[in-house]
């Protein structure tokens, strides 16, 4: 604000008809500029005495000083209403931040998911040799034709047929020759 503006502004500022966003720059001005200080001084004790002296109100004994703090109370309520802004944009921002990192580690976690179940896909039976090595036997074979191989009843002979079953079901047993 330039000292023009400023000096246009005090009847404004006086009679607290001032728009809030113009307040903050005239006290910031008043604060910095000594001559338009200087007139505020001036024009606020003649309006502002006048007013007590019409009201029949008791004067203030020290014009200034009551000025100073009006100034400063303004200053001071400016100053909340930026960190108010500030601190609501911080938490604002901080549950961005975090629910974000939310999202994103849930994402994350259901990617690994699917990733985990395109690598057990394309490993099939070997999946569980990391886990099971000592009881999982892998060789190039297969183990299940293998076996079935092993196991495989054996082709008999007809004569290898009668001699298992004579020797299974014998023709008379020993008791029938001790009697005899």
């Amino acid at each position: 604000m330039t000292c023009l503006e400023a000096q246009s502004n005090i009847m404004a500022f006086v009679d607290n008809k001032l728009a809030d966003e113009k307040t903050t720059d005239f006290v910031r001005h008043m604060k910095h500029c000594d001559n338009c200080c200087e007139e505020l001084e001036i024009y606020y004790t003649l309006i502002v005495g006048t007013r007590q002296l019409d009201n029949n109100e008791e004067l203030s004994h020290d014009f200034k000083k009551d000025l100073h703090e009006q100034l400063i109370k303004i200053e001071n309520k400016a100053k909340n209403a930026k960190r108010f802004k500030f601190s609501t944009f911080g938490i604002v921002f901080t549950l961005a931040v975090v629910v974000f990192f939310l999202f994103y580690s849930s994402v994350l976690s259901k990617v690994y998911t699917i990733e985990q179940n395109m690598i057990k896909e394309e490993q099939g039976d070997y999946y569980f040799y990391n886990h099971l090595s000592k009881y999982i036997e892998i060789t190039s074979e297969d183990v299940i034709v293998r076996n079935k191989e092993l196991y495989k009843p054996i082709e008999k002979t007809f004569y290898q047929k009668i001699h298992s079953y004579n020797i299974t079901h014998p023709v008379w047993s020993d008791t029938e020759n001790e009697e005899e």
